[in-house]
């Protein structure tokens, strides 16, 4: 990320006058407003805002709107390194050619984390492939053991680059020893990219005008810190581009995973499409638009609550859940699936016959600070039912066989 801070400092400067021009505006309206009657006043003051409002809308959101290369602070224009990077991201081996997965190695998911780090720790380390080194640094210990983490890394929490940089650290080590890592994106790393940070905390800017390597004076200063976010996450940025070899969905053997949930349509959409078309928006290629089946509707696979609802309003809207699930399931030859995105108040459970398994347990401290629980997910022909995995839900004060949680 050598070109990163020149990158944001340069959008810094781009951006300065139109905020100021918002600031300016302000400012001699309040002057104007002196000597005018109450009811002309709060007229004035409202132009004022909304005029405010429109011109952070044309900065914050605009990303969402394009494929980055409109923007102040697009890559074209920053030097060889961030275009070299772009080349280099369109060489990379599609996810659709690796959205469909065999292992004979233990599998588990682990859910929402929201920007905390210590719960983020200690998931690693009750699904046993993180320890801690003398010297203070992570180390992968899980052997051939396959993690997959179901997006939502971002907002609420004060930590969500380095989360991502723990896990990206802990990919590497993991190939080695013949395991892997494997990250869904959520729909808040979505709404990052669009550029609405509506939930990023105050800790989560300041670490964004850190890693963007702004200079002590500007880090700051809030402007600062949402301009160099913006720089970051925008379509083409650095963290946007490692983004973008996250999965919007993900088959290893008979189990299928995604953030919110797929429905009938997102298979006969392709989530092998969805995948590539989701990684061409992140990076900012040219002409490439964000699916609506991943993330522009309440029903698409960043979205989607169809399945993890904790109690169903009537039988019958139970039924056409557990109905849509098996109609999915069949299409894609899987036996079960795994999705986040919703908090469980019981914690990881799952419904439809073991069908589904909602494991969002709330564990950030930005939600509802719950004790980190993971899923393991035994393959297939080892030990358990033949033909198919076995699940069991691993909790920080123990662990119990998935089949005494299976409901009707």
């Amino acid at each position: 990320m050598a070109a990163v801070g020149t990158w944001a400092q340069d959008l810094a400067m781009r951006t300065a006058a139109g905020r100021g021009r918002c600031a300016e505006t302000r400012g001699s309206l309040r002057r104007r407003r002196e000597g005018l009657p109450l009811a002309r006043r709060r007229r004035t003051a409202e132009g004022t805002r909304r005029t405010c409002r429109e011109g952070r809308r044309r900065y914050v959101r605009e990303p969402c709107c394009t494929n980055g290369s409109e923007q102040a602070g697009k890559p074209a224009e920053v030097g060889g390194e961030a275009i070299e990077a772009q080349k280099a991201s369109r060489d990379l081996v599609p996810l659709s050619e690796k959205t469909f997965i065999t292992t004979d190695s233990r599998v588990v998911a682990i859910g929402d984390v929201h920007g905390d780090l210590q719960k983020t720790v200690a998931a690693l380390k009750l699904a046993g492939v993180l320890s801690i080194s003398a010297e203070g640094a992570p180390v992968w210990c899980g052997g051939d053991t396959v993690v997959v983490q179901l997006g939502d890394i971002l907002d609420r929490g004060d930590h969500e680059i380095q989360i991502l940089h723990l896990f990206l650290r802990l990919k590497e080590q993991a190939k080695e020893q013949g395991g892997d890592v494997f990250l869904l994106n959520g729909n808040h790393e979505s709404l990052n990219i669009c550029g609405d940070f509506r939930y990023v905390t105050s800790g989560g800017f300041v670490e964004s005008a850190r890693v963007a390597g702004l200079p002590p004076e500007m880090a700051g200063k809030f402007q600062a810190q949402l301009k160099a976010r913006v720089a970051l996450f925008a379509p083409g940025g650095p963290i946007a581009r490692e983004l973008a070899n996250s999965y919007t969905a993900l088959q290893i053997n008979d189990t299928v995973f995604a953030h919110g949930g797929i429905m009938p349509h997102h298979v006969d959409y392709g989530l092998g499409r969805l995948n590539d078309e989701m990684s061409r928006w992140m990076r900012g290629e040219e002409g490439a638009r964000s699916p609506m089946a991943a993330m522009g509707s309440p029903d698409s696979v960043l979205w989607c609550r169809e399945y993890s609802r904790e109690i169903w309003k009537t039988q019958v809207d139970r039924s056409r859940s557990c109905a849509l699930l098996s109609k999915v399931l069949n299409q894609l030859s899987a036996n079960q699936m795994v999705v986040g995105h919703t908090p469980q108040e019981m914690g990881c459970n799952c419904e439809c016959n073991g069908r589904i398994w909602r494991i969002d347990v709330g564990m950030s401290s930005g939600v509802c600070n719950a004790l980190a629980q993971v899923l393991e997910i035994q393959p297939p022909g080892a030990g358990g039912t033949p033909g198919q995995s076995t699940m069991r839900v691993l909790k920080m004060e123990g662990s119990y066989p998935a089949s005494l949680s299976r409901g009707p």
